[in-house]
């Protein structure tokens, strides 16, 4: 499976829906995954390289009591080559109660399903794993990190030759220095 259709069913089971119900808005939550990942935190997770200002995702769901509120930043390393260039991401989803959260059991199903191979990842909460949602010319790296039962941020890094171990320490450093709101 491509690399970018594995990423948009791992976005899919972190929305937990399949559609939009006819009708209903997608106004941006106060919850906000480019505020959430500081530039300075992420040029030193993955120096020498420097990134480019995050840029929010198109569709933000509002939280209601049956969804989720979900919010995603992408970085582009910036002045690089198209082989040298590394892109880096935070899918932030907080879900309207205990209850209605993803657990990582339910979140390692979903990688398994996608034939990846969870990887337990020491000093990042209870669950915490990364995966390779990509191809050994184009890895795609994905790390699972969950905080309470309401709260899943995947932070995912990418990029031609990727090196998949540098990536996996560098995201676990940016996973540190996150900041999520109250």
């Amino acid at each position: 499976m491509r690399h970018d259709m594995r990423w948009a069913a791992m976005v899919t089971v972190a929305l937990g829906v399949g559609s939009w119900p006819a009708g209903e808005s997608l106004a941006a939550p106060a919850w906000n995954a480019c505020d959430m990942v500081q530039k300075a935190d992420l040029d030193a997770a993955f120096a020498p390289r420097v990134f480019g200002a995050g840029t929010p995702g198109s569709k933000q769901a509002p939280g209601r009591a049956t969804m989720a509120e979900v919010s995603t930043c992408t970085f582009t390393s910036a002045g690089a080559s198209a082989k040298e260039k590394r892109t880096v991401g935070l899918l932030a989803r907080r879900a309207p109660s205990d209850t209605t959260g993803v657990t990582p059991q339910a979140a390692r199903a979903g990688a398994l399903q996608l034939k990846a191979t969870p990887v337990d990842v020491a000093g990042l909460g209870e669950g915490a794993y990364w995966v390779n949602l990509g191809s050994s010319s184009f890895p795609m790296v994905e790390l699972n990190v969950f905080r309470g039962r309401r709260e899943w941020l995947v932070f995912s890094a990418s990029g031609k030759k990727l090196d998949v171990g540098a990536a996996v320490a560098g995201l676990t450093k940016l996973a540190k220095a996150t900041a999520v709101p109250p």
